[in-house]
Order: structure tokens, then sequence, then C-alpha cells
């Protein structure tokens, strides 16, 4: 049987508790979801937020956030209200790896199949931008049985001696064909296989540009547009596309804010570490 996990957000209690309640934390790589009455609009420092007809929205900060973040929300035949959210930079670790030198720097042959790749990701997340609906809004849970976490969020990766772009998911370990979970309701807007870096995988839109992505499975069990919900079995663990071992990438983002996993679902990365 499925297990689920309930997953705790941090209350933030403000003098308008009563009327907007607000979950998640303000700090670098982290989402707050809130939720209101007849809630007008909502920006975050001018960027347009998305709002749910029930009045749930979402908000996050990319992992280099640093400074002021001004929320602003309006309801009807109400003032304007203001939230103020002060963030301090975060400091990663890196994280060396030796991988095959194909995935370091790609032979000639396979940019045309990379560059295809990179398009057709970007044209998903373009479709997405737009989505009103707050799908995620069932929570979440876990995306594999057993929580064992080989690589953190937002260390730097150093591949074969050379820095690369900083790890933007959490690694689980597990074993080739252990099940991968939806962590909550959306709709698959990939599920690609044998792509050079991502292998198997399976984007899903959660709605208001929140996404997660989980990569390198060895099975998928869905396919493209298929709507999922929370729990529901996505593909199974595997080693595929640049990848050192068995295991499951996965990757949150709002819009193109990349999002820490442990801050969405809660893990304590002291126990569950290895």
């Amino acid at each position: 049987m499925r297990k689920f996990f309930l997953i705790t957000f941090f209350v933030f209690v403000s003098s308008y508790a009563q009327e907007i309640t607000f979950s998640g934390e303000a700090k670098p790589a982290g989402i707050i979801i809130a939720k209101g009455e007849n809630i007008t609009s909502a920006t975050l420092n001018k960027q347009k937020l998305l709002i749910d007809k029930d009045g749930t929205f979402i908000f996050g900060f990319d992992s280099e956030a640093k400074g002021k973040f001004i929320l602003r929300v309006k309801q009807k035949k109400q003032k304007e209200k203001v939230f103020t959210y002060v963030i301090e930079e975060k400091e990663y670790e890196k994280q060396s790896l030796s991988i095959p030198k194909k995935f370091v720097n790609p032979p000639k042959r396979f940019l045309k199949q990379i560059n295809r790749e990179a398009a057709k990701m970007k044209n998903a997340r373009a479709k997405m931008a737009g989505v009103k609906t707050a799908y995620y809004n069932e929570g979440f849970v876990l995306p594999v049985d057993s929580v064992r976490i080989t690589a953190e969020f937002g260390g730097q990766r150093i591949l074969n001696g050379k820095k690369k772009k900083d790890h933007n998911g959490i690694d689980f370990g597990g074993n080739e064909g252990d099940s991968v979970y939806a962590i909550t309701d959306g709709i698959v807007r990939i599920a690609g296989e044998k792509f050079y870096y991502n292998g198997n995988f399976v984007l899903l839109d959660h709605g208001q540009g929140l996404s997660s992505v989980y990569l390198h499975m060895s099975k998928l069990h869905v396919k493209n547009n298929q709507i999922v919900k929370k729990g529901e079995l996505l593909g199974e663990i595997g080693s595929t596309g640049r990848s050192t071992g068995p295991h499951l990438h996965l990757g949150i983002q709002w819009f193109k804010k990349r999002i820490d996993p442990a801050n969405v679902l809660n893990i304590n990365l002291e126990q569950s570490s290895n």
C-alpha cells in the first residue's frame, strides 16, 4: 500500500491572519503558499502573481535570493495589504563527481539533440506560465517510499574537476525499479525518453508557475498531457541520461526560480542524508 506523508509548513502569523493565511518560509530556494478571500491581485516586487478562484496563490525565492521582497495584496473593498520579507544570502557546499567525459563536454554529434531537447523544455515551461489553477492545493507527498538523500540542493557541481552549474534539485538514492510518485496533483507536460542529460523523465505542471521534474528513470508509467494525482505512480528509478548510478533527481521550480525540494517536502536532511 502506498504510504502518504503529512507535509507540514511553517506558518507565519500576522495582523491579517484571519483574512490571508501564509504557509512556507521566506528564504533562498523557499516557497510560500497564501490564501485569502476576495483577492483581486497580488504582486511580489512588481511581479504579478497568479490567483486561483478560491484565493490561493504561490510565490517563491531563487536559490541566490537576498535582500528585501515586498508582497502587495489587494482585496475587494479593503485597503492594500503590504508584507515585507528580508532574505539573507545562503552559501552552499561544493559537490565533486566523476562522470563519463561525454556528459561534461558532449561530442559535436550530440549538440543538435541537446539543443532540440532544451527547446522542448523551454516550450513546455512557456505553456505553464499562465495556468491560474492551484493543482498543488491537495498538499505534497514524498516522491519515493524510502528517503535516502545522496545529493542535496544548491551545491556547485564540479564534474571531472571542472566547475559546472549548481545542483538544482535533490537526489534520492534507490534501486533500479523502485517506484517514483507525483509529489502533488498536476499535468504531465513532458514524458520524455532517452534525453541526453535527463534520460527518461517526467515534467509536471502544478499550476501558477510551480513545476516538478523527475529525472533518470528506467521506465515511465505516464504519457504527455495526462492528469495525475498526488502519490500517483510516474515511473521507476533508474540511471538514464547523465547519471552515476540508480537514483531519482527531483527538481522543483517556480517559473524560472529554483526551489529546494526539501523546503517543499519538509525533509530533515540531517536525518535522511547518506
